[in-house]
């Protein structure tokens, strides 16, 4: 919701993006149990906040957050692939 938000009013600050890949994608707790029970969030989390990094919403984040939340997604899209899980509207 806050990508949206940002992306119509431009309100957000960067601390609140950095807050949000720290506390949701990054954390070693929090990420261990997304992985375990829900690694399709971990990957919208991973997928959003770079999106937002990319489109500048994000406007000047921190190098190595930006490559662990790169290893976060691709931790995330290898937990799916293992489950047999894909992208919904994608053919095998």
């Amino acid at each position: 919701y806050l990508f949206g938000y940002d992306a119509t009013a431009q309100v957000a600050p960067d601390f609140v993006y950095e807050g949000l890949a720290q506390t949701y994608a990054l954390e070693s707790v929090t990420r261990a149990f997304l992985e375990q029970s829900n690694p399709w969030a971990l990957n919208a989390i991973a997928s959003r906040l770079l999106e937002a990094a990319e489109r500048g919403l994000w406007a000047a984040p921190d190098a190595g957050t930006l490559d662990a939340l790169r290893g976060a997604l691709l931790s995330s899209e290898a937990l799916l692939e293992e489950r047999g899980e894909r992208k919904r509207g994608v053919m095998s």
